[in-house]
């Protein structure tokens, strides 16, 4: 059967494969992730071997990573909107530069404003431009039926969790930390140039997908696709749906923040060696995988809101534990069981926005989810490091994550769809 593929980016695209070419740019979304959308899950490793060359504090070395989510929640919502206007395509391609050549010049870099200004700057614009056209096409793709394509998209996430991570270890160790730098800086580029080559929007803002050889059944689709009742960022941010969303977001990333950037610490403050705990990272990647996977998969059954409060719930009791963890036991269960249902929810927010507001505007309201999210990941690291300098180990900052993460538990059992209407 015969998908035809054509957008504001250009082009139109035939295939007599059974695959729909959805998939494909679900793939290569997935691919986009692991290469370029990587920063969040590797900066950890690189965290000690900074202060061991240039004797800069935990919380100086976290600001930086604050300001580059500063950053990219300040721009991720224009660069949503613009590329629901102007085209997914070319924002992705800019932002795959930029983030390439922001790990470039971070190689090379001798003072803290430098690093500031490469890591905090130029990748925060970089990633706000690649990553939120990414999704919100995928999502065009699927509407409110898109947990396990972007189950699949957000995997690319947590696959570079696991494979990144000890490589860049290896690479830290024998090369140093500069070296490892130039190579990610290779990778994004390469990934970002075969996103760019491959990835399509569909002619319409949500597209009937051509799966294995038969169309979906209508049925099964989003009412608010079916007629087509598109929500505009602007009537999205007045509904409560969405600022609860937000809310529980911002705590999601604070925690997960926290846990990415000071976990390789932590368990190095509890006498683990730099490669037994970098594996820790590792562990929690696989299962994050797992979970973007399995978890979306199950939607179908229970329901988007049931499952995001079921990972939100877990969480809240796993980031208690983690308060009293001490040995590499522990990390690793924790890391393990945190990784799962953690990884259930970045793939629930944009099909959440897609079942509650459409597509039309998805790149906007995704790119606002992406604000928050990053907004709360430029909140956790550098307060978690705040709080290490000032008591000296991490105990509060974990009962406090844990803390945030039971209320978003509680807001998230009131999150309930907006009331729709037609626009006129």
């Amino acid at each position: 059967m015969l998908s035809v593929i054509q957008g504001r980016d250009g082009g139109a695209a035939k295939s007599d494969r059974r695959l729909s070419y959805a998939w494909v740019v679900t793939l290569v979304a997935a691919l986009g992730m692991f290469t370029t959308g990587n920063f969040q899950y590797i900066f950890g490793v690189f965290f000690r071997p900074l202060i061991d060359t240039f004797g800069w504090s935990r919380a100086a070395i976290s600001g930086s990573v604050s300001l580059r989510n500063i950053v990219t929640a300040a721009l991720s919502p224009l660069a949503g909107s613009l590329s629901d206007r102007l085209g997914a395509r070319r924002f992705i391609l800019a932002g795959a530069i930029l983030i390439g050549l922001s790990y470039l010049l971070i190689s090379q870099v001798s003072e803290l404003w430098e690093l500031y200004l490469f890591l905090g700057l130029i990748t925060g614009l970089g990633i706000s431009m690649f990553v939120v056209p990414s999704v919100a096409t995928v999502t065009r793709w699927f509407g409110g039926k898109s947990a396990v394509a972007n189950g699949i998209v957000f995997s690319g996430f947590s696959l570079a969790q696991v494979v990144l991570p000890p490589v860049a270890t290896v690479v830290i160790l024998n090369q140093g930390w500069s070296t490892c730098f130039l190579g990610f800086a290779a990778l994004a580029w390469l990934g970002g140039i075969v996103v760019w080559y491959f990835i399509r929007v569909p002619a319409e803002p949500a597209l009937k997908t051509v799966l294995s050889g038969s169309e979906v059944d209508t049925a099964t689709v989003s009412k608010s696709i079916l007629e087509e009742n598109h929500w505009t960022l602007a009537e999205a941010l007045r509904t409560p749906a969405l600022l609860n969303l937000l809310a529980c977001y911002v705590v999601v990333a604070i925690c997960y923040q926290v846990i990415t950037i000071h976990i390789v610490a932590a368990a190095m403050d509890a006498g683990i060696s730099a490669t037994a705990a970098a594996i820790v990272l590792t562990i929690a990647g696989i299962t994050n995988t797992s979970g973007r996977l399995a978890i979306s998969t199950v939607t179908a059954r229970l329901g988007n809101k049931k499952v995001l409060n079921y990972c939100l719930a877990a969480q809240g009791a796993l980031l208690f534990l983690l308060a009293g963890a001490h040995s590499i036991s522990a990390f690793y269960l924790i890391a393990a069981a945190y990784g799962l249902f953690y990884g259930g929810v970045p793939p629930m927010m944009p099909t959440i926005a897609g079942e509650y507001f459409g597509t039309k505007s998805i790149g906007g309201i995704f790119g606002m989810m992406t604000m928050a999210y990053t907004i709360g990941g430029a909140i956790g690291p550098l307060a978690a490091g705040y709080i290490f300098d000032i008591t000296g180990r991490y105990y509060l900052a974990f009962v406090a994550v844990a803390v945030a993460m039971t209320l978003a538990f509680f807001l998230s059992l009131t999150l309930k769809p907006p009331q729709r209407r037609k626009l006129t």
